[in-house]
């Protein structure tokens, strides 16, 4: 949460868009899926608090990473299900077995490619600046 904003403090559309980066088109078809529920003014116009700002931006950083709407449910379901402290968000499986190498050719020895064991090696190797 922002320094100084309470958590309670309330962001009209065209707020929210500037701080998420978001259209306002993404925002009501999330809305319209069950991602986020705002608040309404009498008049009907939609208000933000603090805390639907980071769950926008968090299904933001969700949908980017290549989950479609149906896994996001599903992982924010988990998250809210799951106790608050001491446990790590689930990741659904098929995103956990993209990061990890395949096993077929044997051992894993390490989680770095060869490209990316190069560049690590020669980080290491590099004299520090004066």
């Amino acid at each position: 949460m922002e320094k100084g904003v309470p958590p309670d403090a309330v962001y009209s559309m065209g707020v929210v868009e500037r701080i998420t980066g978001l259209t306002a088109r993404q925002v009501r078809y999330w809305e319209k899926h069950g991602l986020i529920a705002p608040a309404r003014t009498k008049g009907r116009h939609r208000m933000y608090t603090e805390a639907d700002l980071i769950r926008l931006k968090e299904i933001k950083r969700l949908v980017a990473s290549g989950m479609n709407m149906e896994q996001v449910k599903a992982y924010l379901a988990r998250r809210k299900a799951a106790p608050a402290q001491g446990q790590a968000p689930v990741l659904p499986a098929e995103r956990i077995a993209e990061r990890l190498p395949t096993l077929s050719a044997g051992p894993v020895r390490s989680l770095y490619t060869g490209a990316n064991r190069a560049e690590l090696q020669r980080l290491i190797d590099r004299k520090p600046s004066p």
